[in-house]
């Protein structure tokens, strides 16, 4: 008799757990404002580039590992359409399933909006930011408006083009600050 194998297709809920636990907003906004507590403009931007993009590296990294350490059966039919096509679709779908692990683990959204997504461009908005909201709790609204947070997600898509070998032109088309929600794309060079 064959062994039948529950399929979901779903993010797995442990491995988001975990990636929540170890990417808590909460704690990345406190290490934030203890850090710059006292400091000048110059020094907050310098050092929200440097926590907030260390944070950004190491979220995104784990994320990945995480991702393929709890595959689901999306994950799976992905992967079979980007081999079947020879890589084709690559480029945007492999790290839209990342950045949704990524974000669905630490923001308070069920879905990542994507408001683009073809094989030559993703696009995607995060428009009720928790890292934004904590930052403007534990920091303070001129510190949350110079927008370390950007750091993080900036980096993270650096990153994870960089470690899947995707060459990408990463852009921020709106922030927060200006358009009431963050919204990223990257585009094939």
């Amino acid at each position: 008799m064959s062994e039948v194998r529950a399929l979901s297709f779903e993010l797995n809920p442990d491995m988001l757990g975990l990636l929540r636990r170890e990417f808590d907003v909460e704690k990345l906004a406190g290490r934030l404002a203890e850090a710059v507590s006292g400091k000048k403009k110059r020094e907050i931007e310098a050092i929200g580039k440097q926590i907030c993009g260390e944070y950004g590296r190491e979220w995104i990294r784990r994320s990945l590992q995480l991702g393929e350490e709890y595959p689901d059966r999306t994950y799976e039919v992905l992967k079979a359409a980007i081999d079947k096509t020879g890589g084709y679709y690559r480029f945007t779908l492999l790290p839209q399933r990342v950045l949704e692990a990524a974000y669905l683990s630490t923001q308070d959204i069920s879905t990542l909006p994507i408001v683009e997504n073809n094989p030559n461009r993703l696009i995607y908005r995060i428009v009720d930011c928790l890292t934004f909201k904590k930052i403007k709790e534990k920091c303070g609204e001129d510190v949350a408006n110079l927008l370390p947070c950007r750091h993080a997600c900036l980096t993270a898509l650096e990153t994870l083009h960089q470690d899947l070998d995707l060459d990408a032109v990463i852009e921020m088309e709106a922030s927060m600050v200006k358009g009431g929600y963050c919204q990223f794309a990257v585009r094939k060079p």
